[in-house]
């Protein structure tokens, strides 16, 4: 009997010390046991795995001393805090404590399981009672001790875990929010993790019920009956109480039959309990939450296919890293249609049940594609499944769903770049690229459009680390290209996540949309010059009893400008219905604007454009003004207005072109705003020179011209075959230079083979032709002439420093008192001709 005596006092003498020195401590403390309440209720879950496994390694006694233990932990802050805030949760932890004891007394290992996980979700069900609690009365500090015993929604490639409730409670504590709005959002982020991880619990039960693992299939039936408690109070406010009371009877069948491994009764209740949260959601969407996840939604069943197309041939696999993206992708549209399923089935119920069937089968056909690898379903037939969800749920979502919007596109960027560092780190580059080109184009039609408008830099530093680099970091593309190993991709990838905050924040405030504007002015100013010239070249010898000829011609250029307005229009609503190519529209349509720009460089370079293009005008002025004048719409008014239409819709075409690539870029109202300011100045150009007959050096001003969309030639060349790489229609071999990469932007200069090669090209071929055009039209003829003696040697240079006096086909003189006259607007004398 001495002994135990002895351990007493030992045991006091211990405490009294512990007392002594902990005092200072203590006093910090609201009693002598307390501690987190988030380490107590650790300690309760740790003694029940304890419990668990000493009832398989040593025996029932040792599985109850760990039992106690655990009933013992519980108590403290922990205790005192649930036990305040909701009864029912401190008495169902203490009932299942007891549960647990007699369970591991008797070696029952599914009844301790089972207990283990009621006891889990009673914690913290306790525990988000006292934290929205601690929230509602603006105790911060509280809020955010509980808030860390809390459930969240398990993260995916598609989700990340929930921060809501965390940035609530910072800013309350920072008073920027009050206790009923931090209250309001701290409810809706653990009532979304808690159905999420409901969800799972049931699939949890469904799976080991089927492996027949009794003590985890006991386990997770057992956790779910109790979250399901966690949400049954908004199940009761969103369906009624009658429809509250079946779903819990029917969860209470479910924990039962885990509990005898009754396989039969699961499945029964299973579906019962499927039937009864169909549509169900705890933590309503915000109309922002439910457009941004509808938006996933539809991505993510467009990429299925895709994915799955890229992986099969006919009916057999041939990538499996393909299949299991397009896994992803249909694990992801499933979750997206769980969440939206219940607005869904308000708005069209019939039609959310055939999307939801036709769900179904989708994900069969790439679940035996993922389990097989021959006789799989073909990718015609996976489409077909796919776009007739699309359309299905299209046809019942509301229009602001289908609006895209930036937060599905980062959704997706994160997305991608994830199946490019697992690319990488499987050593696949080939794979990695192609993840890194569909992040690119993610990126380029999604955020970056309205990105460039408010953060020109910001979006050239993200472009950058995707593609070549930015802020001292290598870009993905090059790294890719060099195989670089996933440590050196991973800090690029991070600081590329960095960036893409740093865009979300941008564009979630207001900025100035200056610099979209300014490009938009400048085209159209730079265009509208140049048929403002032409039209002054036209009209310059309409004076004296020939000005009324100037009205036709200015008539058709109004008419000519009408018309350009249309074919914006026009070029908008295709456009439009073309978005869905993405980059490849981009491509399209800058291949086209160079094809018109290299027809303009060179009329610019080869003086075409002025000796016989401004030459042919006048000559089909002469021929509208020898036919007969009778009426207003005579044939010689009819001439002289079409003269004036296509000179100008000439131009305004041309300017139709080169925004779309600004638009597809930035958006239409920016493009509106700056088409309109560069319209003004237009405007008031052609006042100037019509109004007040102001003399200018149209010929010189026009080489300049030349000169400058000669320039914006090899800027475009550069971009474009920069943008075709993104499509994948010209390869990517990286050039070992270090260029600046604002290079790209003003300049179109990327460090790869194809698009300086590309620039190059394009720049011989304007100056070279300039100089073969030269050589056949200028010195040949002097040539030529001057061995035929119709040329002396000083007519001979005078030739060919002015090539109109050989290329020119005919001369039309001016009256030297007309006061319109233009320099250069008539033809010189043809070759031979001295002139005084």
């Amino acid at each position: 009997m001495w002994l135990p005596k002895l351990r007493l006092a030992l045991l006091l003498c211990v405490l009294v010390a512990l007392g002594t020195t902990a005092a200072p401590a203590a006093a910090q403390t609201t009693t002598p046991g307390a501690q987190p309440a988030w380490r107590t209720a650790e300690q309760v879950r740790d003694g029940l795995f304890d419990a668990q496994q000493a009832l398989i390694l040593d025996g029932p006694r040792q599985a109850a001393a760990a039992a106690d233990k655990a009933a013992t932990a519980y108590s403290g802050r922990l205790r005192d805090g649930i036990a305040r805030a909701d009864a029912t949760a401190d008495r169902d932890v203490r009932s299942e404590l007891a549960l647990a004891r007699r369970a591991a007394r008797a070696g029952d290992a599914p009844a301790l399981a089972a207990a283990r996980g009621a006891i889990r979700a009673a914690l913290l069900r306790g525990s988000a009672a006292v934290t929205l609690a601690a929230a509602g009365r603006g105790d911060a500090a509280t809020t955010r001790e509980w808030l860390l015993l809390r459930e969240f929604r398990t993260a995916t490639r598609f989700t990340r875990a929930g921060a809501d409730a965390t940035l609530a409670v910072e800013q309350l504590g920072a008073g920027k929010l009050s206790g009923k709005e931090a209250q309001k959002i701290v409810r809706k982020d653990l009532l979304d993790a808690f159905q999420g991880r409901l969800r799972e619990l049931l699939a949890d039960a469904r799976r080991n019920a089927d492996r027949g693992f009794r003590g985890p299939w006991a386990e997770a039936a057992a956790q779910a009956q109790g979250y399901w408690l966690a949400l049954q109070a908004r199940f009761r406010e969103d369906r009624g109480a009658p429809a509250a009371r079946s779903a819990g009877a029917t969860f209470a069948d479910l924990r039962a039959a885990a509990a005898r491994g009754d396989k039969t009764g699961q499945a029964a209740a299973d579906k019962r309990v499927a039937a009864a949260l169909d549509g169900f959601t705890a933590a309503p969407f915000t109309p922002e939450e439910s457009a941004r996840r509808a938006q996933q939604l539809l991505r993510f069943l467009a990429l299925i296919p895709v994915e799955y197309g890229r992986g099969t041939k006919d009916d057999r696999v041939t990538k499996d890293f393909e299949i299991q993206e397009a896994v992803a992708f249909q694990s992801g549209a499933v979750a997206s249609f769980a969440d939206l399923q219940d607005q869904l089935a308000r708005r069209d119920r019939a039609a959310t049940q055939r999307a939801k069937a036709d769900l179904a089968i989708l994900d069969a056909m790439i679940d035996k594609a993922a389990t097989s690898t021959r006789g799989v379903a073909r990718t015609s037939e996976v489409e077909a499944v796919e776009d007739r969800i699309d359309d299905t749920l299209r046809k019942i979502m509301p229009s602001e769903w289908k609006a895209k919007t930036d937060e599905s596109d980062y959704d997706l960027i994160a997305l991608t770049l994830d199946r490019m560092e697992a690319a990488v780190g499987a050593g696949q580059y080939a794979q990695a690229e192609q993840a890194r080109l569909e992040a690119y184009a993610f990126f380029e039609f999604g955020p970056e459009r309205r990105l460039k408008s408010f953060d020109q830099g910001l979006a050239l530093t993200v472009e950058g680390l995707i593609w070549f680099g930015a802020d001292d970091y290598d870009g993905l593309a090059t790294l890719i290209a060099k195989r670089a190993p996933r440590r050196e991709i991973r800090e690029t990838r991070v600081h590329l996540d960095e960036r893409l905050g740093d865009a979300a924040a941008t564009l979630g405030d207001s900025a100035n949309r200056a610099t979209v504007v300014t490009n938009a002015a400048i085209i159209v100013f730079r265009e509208g010059l140049e048929g403002v010239l032409i039209l002054a070249a036209i009209t310059a010898s309409f004076v004296g009893v020939r000005r009324r000829q100037r009205r036709p011609v200015f008539i058709g250029a109004v008419l000519g400008l009408f018309v350009s307005v249309l074919t914006w229009i026009l070029a908008q609503t295709l456009l439009h219905s073309l978005d869905q190519y993405g980059e490849k529209l981009e491509a399209i349509v800058g291949l086209v604007a160079i094809g018109v720009l290299l027809l303009i460089t060179n009329w610019f370079f080869h003086r075409v454009y002025w000796s016989e293009w401004i030459g042919k005008f006048h000559r089909q002025r002469k021929k509208f003004e020898k036919l007969d004048n009778v009426g207003f719409f005579s044939a010689q008014v009819l001439g002289l207005g079409l003269l004036g239409l296509t000179s100008v819709y000439r131009e305004g075409f041309e300017t139709v072109l080169f925004l779309q690539s600004l638009q597809l870029s930035a958006g239409t109202a920016a493009v509106v705003e700056g088409a309109g300011l560069g319209l003004g100045l237009t405007m008031l150009v052609a006042v100037v020179t019509f109004a007040l007959q102001r003399k200018l050096p149209y010929k010189k001003m026009l080489v300049v011209t030349g000169v400058m969309i000669g320039f914006v030639l090899v800027v475009m060349v550069g971009q474009t075959a920069r943008t075709m790489q993104g499509t994948g229609w010209l390869p990517i071999t990286p050039l070992d230079l270090d260029l600046p990469y604002w290079g790209g932007l003003w300049f179109g200069v990327y460090p790869t083979w194809e698009t300086i090669g590309a620039q190059l090209f394009s720049a011989v071929f304007v100056i070279g032709s300039y100089y073969l055009a030269r050589e056949v039209r200028v010195k040949r003829p002097v040539r030529r002439a001057v061995r035929r003696g119709d040329l002396k040697k000083d007519q001979a240079k005078l030739a060919e420093s002015d090539p109109t006096i050989i290329a020119a086909p005919e001369p039309e003189p001016v009256s030297s008192a007309a006061p319109g006259a233009v320099e250069g607007a008539t033809e010189p004398p043809k070759a031979g001709v001295t002139t005084p």
